[in-house]
Formats: C-alpha cells, structure tokens, sequence
C-alpha cells in the first residue's frame, strides 16, 4: 500500500529550516539531541497533513473515465493499443441497423473520454462498399502515430491504415486498404492480430495465415510464398530479438523464422507442448538485456477442481513459463506452471498477459460465482498479479485478485496493457459495450 500525500505547511523545507535554525545554530547539541529533534518532527510533518490518500496496487484509478471506468455503448472490443501520447485505440465493431458488426475504432484520451479529434467524436466507422464485413480484431500503431487495423472486407483478410486523425491513408495500398486473398474466405467472426517490425513491415496473423507487407502495404515477395504462409494457428503475434516470430493461439505457441517458415526445432515439431483448454488465452515475451536470456510467458485455464457435477467443477488462471527454445521452464511455479482459482469463485479464465517493468505478470480475463459457458450469468473482469518467480502478488487488489462487477452484466477482459507510467489498462466487453477499466501498479 502507498501513501499519496497533498503538499502541507509543514513539508521537507520546512523540516531543514527548522533544523538549520534550532540544530546547527547550536555547536553543542549532540547527535543524540539531533536524533531526537528528528524523531519530533517527522511524526509532526506526517500528521499535519490535511488528508491522506490510501492508494493500493490494483485499485481502479479514479483519474479515468468515472470511478476508473469507461463504457462506450453500441460497440464492441476485440483488440486495443495504447499510442505514444498515452490515448487508447480500441478495435472491433460499431452496431448500426445495416450490419451490428461494422468494423470499426475507437479513441480515448489518456482520461479515458472519448476522443473528438477523431473519426466522429472519437468513433471511426471503417466505411466498405460491400455488407460482408465482420468486426476489426487487430490493430497496431506504428512510430509515426499511423494507425493499423485488420478486419474481413468482401470476404477477404483486409488491412487498413489511418492517419492520426482518423483519415484513410491513401498512400497504404489502394485507397488505405490492402486485401490479401491468400487468408482464404473470411465469413464472420475472425480473430488475429498484427506487429510492426522496426524496419516497418507489418505482420499480421489469423488462424490460417501470417503474412507480411512492406511499409507501402505491398506484400513482401520474400516472405513465404509471395508474402504470405501457413500457421498452425494464430491470434497473437510477436517477434523475438532474433528476428523469428512467435505466433499464439489460445495458450500454445508457434515459432517461424524470419522468411515465414516453422522452425521445428522449438519445441515439438515447431509448437509448445501447451494446454489447449477454450483456445482463449495470450502470451508475453521478456527478454533481460543483460543475459540476452528470451523468456515466453502463455496465459490460458485450467480446470483446477473437477467435480462430478459439472456446475461445480472449478477453473482457474493458467501461467506457463517457456524457454526460448519452446521447452518448459522448471524455474518457473510448480514444474513450470501456476494454476490459479479466483477465491470463492467456480469460473476464472485468462485471456491476456503483460509484463510490468519490474518483471510482474498481470494476467487478466473473467470471473464468476457461477459457471457461465454453461448457463449464462454475470461475471467479473478478473485480474491476478503474480511476482516473476511466478508467486502471487499478495500486494495486488485482494491477496493478489481483483473483480470488477458490472452489476447483472456479463463482463470480460480481452485484452491487457501497461501503460508507460505503469498503470494497467484492461480493454473488454460488458453487456453496455466496449469496458476499459484502468488500475493503480503500486
């Protein structure tokens, strides 16, 4: 816990004065008189302050949006990103009375208020000639504060690039759009995600390809076959220090090299030896700059209770640890992994992960009293916070858990972020919309 204290009259300032003036005037007071006129006025200075505000890690941040919580209605969140200037870009889909699954963005300043120097008030509608359209999974930020976003357009795998204003970039492919036919048809829901390179090319993965363009969003003819090759499944994407890229689905990786090929020397035959549970889940790479060691962290679920009675079989968070070269990391929980219950609660299941600076692993997903992929029934945003050993954070929200109810709402976190001041932001769906709940670190 951290005390967040005002400014008072009686601050640090005042303390050196005090002591300059009843302490150094004197050349006879001994250091045990100073220790004790020390041991005066600190207490003084502390409980002259006016107001004492008690901050503790995890708590949802009363500077964003209201109480910590922005809902925005009529849409949906698949993917978020969070810029340079701190805004937040969100992914999915817009509802209109044409198709309630319109591709489309959303903004939000760094308070968490809808943006107005984008798009419409902050929304951006990804406007297409064709019906056939499905909700935008991934997005991406480059350094030059454009942005990218995947969704199915004309049953086609489409990536789109915007100006910082919302703007099509019409410099980006045909008109800011780029359709890649080598995804095969894209029919409803989709999912994926998307990476920039540091020399500007743009990965993008989905369940059956990733695929590779050049800055210009031409696709790069080095790259697999004319820019794009098979996966064993993606919906998560990042590359390693080396250059491979590593590509999730659920929490069990693939690793490909830098041309687009499986390196079948990670793991078995080029895959984690993973835990599929619902094919939710996401992964985090650290890499120590000192030991140049690459260290994979996998967030899924896992049944850590089963019963004979469906409805009470227990869930909970699942964490892996994995070497760079795809073996598990004894080092790491209990063989490797932790399985983590929500206290007090049947359902718990991550979705997404994220490395603080100081090594901390915030997972988050959602939680509930009750088994909702059974019977639909309200759920919580669900975090947990684990030190790097893999130990539970017990400085975090509860002895290292924090729900968010909604009420009546069935609500859950899809993707997690840490901002640069180390703030966690949790980017997901309620019943009202698009949620985005932002919490203390420390």
């Amino acid at each position: 816990m951290k005390l967040m204290r005002r400014p008072t009259a009686l601050s640090l300032m005042s303390i050196d004065h005090l002591l300059r003036k009843h302490v150094f005037k004197s050349t006879f007071m001994s250091s045990i008189a100073l220790s004790k006129l020390l041991a005066l006025l600190i207490p003084l200075a502390v409980f002259s302050l006016p107001t004492l505000l008690m901050a503790q890690a995890g708590s949802l941040d009363p500077t964003f949006g209201v109480n910590g919580i922005v809902t925005t209605a009529n849409t949906s969140a698949n993917a978020s990103a969070i810029q340079s200037d701190g805004k937040i870009v969100v992914a999915g889909a817009i509802s209109t009375v044409q198709n309630p699954e319109q591709p489309g963005l959303l903004r939000y300043t760094s308070n968490g208020t809808l943006d107005p120097g984008f798009g419409a008030g902050g929304e951006l509608m990804i406007a297409l000639a064709s019906s056939n359209t499905g909700a935008a999974f991934a997005v991406a930020i480059q350094t030059d504060g454009k942005i990218l976003a995947a969704a199915p357009a004309d049953l086609d795998l489409t990536i789109f690039r915007f100006n910082t204003n919302g703007s099509p970039d019409t410099t980006f492919g045909s008109n800011g759009a780029v359709a890649i036919p080598a995804a095969g048809l894209f029919i409803g829901q989709s999912s994926g995600a998307m990476t920039v390179q540091s020399d500007g090319k743009i990965l993008v993965v989905t369940r059956s390809i990733v695929a590779r363009l050049l800055a210009n969003g031409q696709l790069d003819s080095t790259f697999g076959s004319n820019g794009a090759a098979p996966t064993v499944g993606g919906q998560s994407v990042a590359l390693l220090p080396n250059g491979e890229i590593l590509i999730g689905i659920g929490s069990v990786m693939s690793l490909y090299t830098a041309n687009g090929s499986l390196e079948t020397r990670f793991g078995v035959n080029g895959q984690t030896a993973g835990f599929t549970f619902n094919g939710a889940g996401g992964f985090a790479v650290s890499t120590n700059t000192i030991t140049n060691v690459t260290k994979i962290i996998t967030a899924g679920s896992i049944t850590t209770s089963p019963s004979l009675t469906s409805a009470q079989t227990i869930t909970g968070f699942l964490l892996v640890r994995y070497n760079s070269d795809g073996t598990v990391d004894n080092n790491f929980g209990r063989h490797g992994g932790v399985a983590t219950p929500f206290p007090g609660n049947i359902l718990a299941h991550a979705f997404a992960v994220a490395l603080q600076t100081n090594g901390d692993i915030v997972a988050a997903g959602q939680t509930a009293l009750t088994d909702v992929d059974a019977i639909p029934g309200p759920s919580d945003f669900g975090l947990a916070r684990y030190n790097a050993n893999g130990k539970i954070d017990t400085t975090f929200g509860n002895a290292g858990f924090v729900s968010t109810s909604f009420g009546n709402s069935e609500a859950f976190v899809k993707i997690v972020l840490i901002q640069t001041d180390g703030k966690i932001v949790a980017t997901g769906n309620s019943n009202n919309g698009t949620t985005i709940a932002r919490y203390l670190a420390n």
